[in-house]
């Protein structure tokens, strides 16, 4: 962006007011994606930012086990990519068994969290006993 007649703002003005534009324009912006995934006995990706464009910052990824039943059995790994082209290396992983994934006092759903990022995060699930509808949220800032 160019301003015209600089020369009556002033340098000093007119470098602030460009700067605080660019800077207005780059900040991250919180967003949200999420959606219904039926396991099916095998490793299922829920969340993936491939080699994220710009500035990113993945939060949360929100996983509702509401529908999980005795003697389910579900697998949540993390992975992360470590480098530009590089492959999927995990991080974490985190199983869950029985009704409400074995939770306790009333809770029905898990928060993963994430941390910041260059070049891609992945959440899979992986259902080795019965089958289940998870209802899923991921927060990010970009």
């Amino acid at each position: 962006m160019k301003l015209t007649n600089q020369s009556r703002l002033g340098a000093g003005l007119a470098d602030e007011i460009i700067a605080a534009y660019d800077m207005m324009v780059a900040t991250p912006v919180m967003q949200e994606t999420g959606g219904l995934l039926l396991t099916d006995g095998t490793e299922q990706e829920m969340y993936v930012r491939e080699a994220p464009p710009s500035v990113f910052e993945p939060r949360v990824v929100m996983i509702g086990l509401d529908d999980m039943v005795a003697l389910d059995e579900l697998i949540v790994r993390v992975y992360y990519r470590l480098s530009s082209g590089g492959g999927w290396d995990l991080c974490d992983y985190q199983e869950y068994v029985g009704e409400d994934g074995g939770l306790t006092d009333g809770k029905t759903m898990i928060a993963v969290a994430l941390w910041p990022c260059r070049h891609g995060v992945k959440v899979t699930v992986e259902q080795t006993v019965g089958t289940a509808t998870l209802v899923w949220c991921a927060v990010e800032e970009a």
